[in-house]
């Protein structure tokens, strides 16, 4: 790699101390931004289906319906519970179904505080197994804790699994 300097000269990367340092500092740039896309881009668990991708549209509400491509009177509408995190502001559902969405505008299912202190939110399955976790506040990430069927989520955690048999 050949290194423009101020003069205009051109150096090799070996030829002196500046261009060692310029071609080190890109180095580092590109490794730290691959770094902060991969941390960004794909959350726990992202890449791993194991049931057909599940194409959905938000209701507005806590449940998500299948589109139009898929048999409505197939599947699962299964229901979750997160019980104590009362005092959390927000609590989503993500996994394979909806790509792992950060978010609801992404495509996470936005849950509802119950006068019971529990979050609770539905989404309707097609048959097939799925991975998911939850979301706590926007950023804190935890499987089911109700749910003892789980598999290592590739990142030194767990993600939660829900088998939908029709």
């Amino acid at each position: 790699m050949r290194i423009e300097t101020r003069r205009g000269a051109r150096r090799g990367p070996s030829r002196g101390w500046s261009g060692m340092w310029l071609e080190l500092a890109s180095r580092v740039r590109r490794f730290a931004l691959g770094c902060l896309c991969l941390a960004a881009c794909e959350p726990p668990g992202y890449g791993r289906h194991t049931g057909p991708d599940a194409s959905a549209s938000s209701d507005g509400g806590n449940s998500v319906q299948p589109d139009a491509a898929t048999d409505a009177t197939a599947g699962c509408d299964h229901s979750f519970r997160l019980a104590n995190e009362q005092t959390a502001s927000s609590v989503w559902l993500t996994g394979d179904f909806v790509q792992w969405a950060a978010d609801p505008t992404h495509g996470a299912i936005a849950f509802t505080l119950g006068v019971d202190g529990a979050w609770t939110g539905s989404y309707d399955f097609a048959a097939g197994s799925y991975q998911y976790k939850f979301i706590v506040d926007g950023s804190q990430w935890i499987p089911d804790p109700t749910d003892s069927d789980s598999v290592p989520d590739g990142f030194g955690g767990m993600n939660s699994v829900y088998v939908c048999t029709e």
